[in-house]
């Protein structure tokens, strides 16, 4: 076994280094779709690929598995358990994951894009909903959301009616139904999750509002898979480094962010409880889209 290893950008507890005559490829598992048009993770997967072929000299081979289709509460109850090897998913952050033996890398995935949210509305509400002015009267309609997602909590918080759905492909086909009146997605998500579900009757896009809340989504993983985070970890900012990492997310999101219209939007700004305890080294990784001179772009 070899003793020590260079440490790139941040400061860990040294790991043993390699030694490529008998090293095993790490085994990383990523969380299957729910459904052969769930698109949601395409971006996730790319960038926990590049992370990995970032580090590859340096840390050796790896294999990049797909985990069988699972719900949101499954996938974290995984994670808990350790029952899948080095098994990661992206979660919005919440102060209470830190207790239940899980861990994240401390990299905004998605830039916190997922923030800046666009609705798919109810058809019978949207001329209603262009009226709205205040988030008094914007608290009049009521929202369906995933169990367990942290947007159940933060839109609660604010005040909002929300409807915990168990099927995430449920969700587009009960507001297109009215079953709620609105469901909201990151703008980044949008357009890719309309053309997805273009074949349900009704299905609508509200024109004209946002509602903006702090959502940071971080890959995690389980607390002992400590050689696991440490290589995500720097694989994902040497990518930052060099621009890859904006390149994958310019050619994942730009078109679904332009789709959005978020300058012709109202803007409603709603707090997120859920971030209490969280560092701020990920702030400088953010991307604002209504800054034009955003270095992100």
């Amino acid at each position: 076994m070899i003793t020590s290893v260079t440490l790139i950008l941040f400061s860990y507890s040294p790991l043993p280094a390699r030694n490529p005559a008998n090293e095993k490829p790490l085994i990383i598992t990523y969380r299957g779709a729910e459904s052969e048009i769930d698109v949601r993770y395409a971006y996730d997967t790319k960038l926990l690929q590049l992370a990995l072929d970032k580090t590859l000299a340096s840390d050796g081979p790896y294999h990049l598995i797909a985990s069988e289709p699972m719900t949101f509460t499954r996938a974290k109850k995984i994670i808990q358990t350790n029952s899948l090897p080095n098994f990661f998913i992206k979660l919005s952050y919440e102060d209470n994951y830190n207790s239940l033996g899980m861990a994240y890398v401390p990299f905004p995935v998605d830039l916190g894009i997922v923030g800046y949210r666009v609705c798919f509305a109810a058809p019978a509400i949207i001329d209603r909903l262009a009226q709205v002015e205040s988030l008094g009267e914007l608290r009049n309609f009521s929202h369906g959301q995933g169990i367990g997602w942290s947007d159940t909590k933060i839109l609660r918080y604010n005040g909002f009616t929300v409807n915990e759905i168990p099927g995430y492909e449920s969700l587009f086909r009960m507001v297109a139904t009215g079953r709620f009146d609105l469901f909201c997605r990151g703008i980044n998500e949008l357009l890719s999750e309309y053309n997805a579900h273009s074949q349900i009757e009704g299905l609508a896009i509200d024109q004209s509002m946002t509602i903006v809340y702090p959502l940071p989504r971080f890959f995690y993983t389980h607390a002992n898979n400590t050689t696991a985070l440490d290589r995500i970890h720097r694989g994902i900012v040497a990518a930052y480094q060099d621009g890859s990492l904006q390149e994958l997310w310019q050619e994942e999101y730009q078109e679904n962010i332009a789709f959005a219209k978020l300058g012709q939007r109202r803007v409603f700004r709603l707090k997120n409880p859920l971030l209490n305890n969280i560092g701020s080294d990920y702030l400088q990784y953010l991307y604002d889209p209504f800054n034009s001179g955003n270095n992100k772009k």
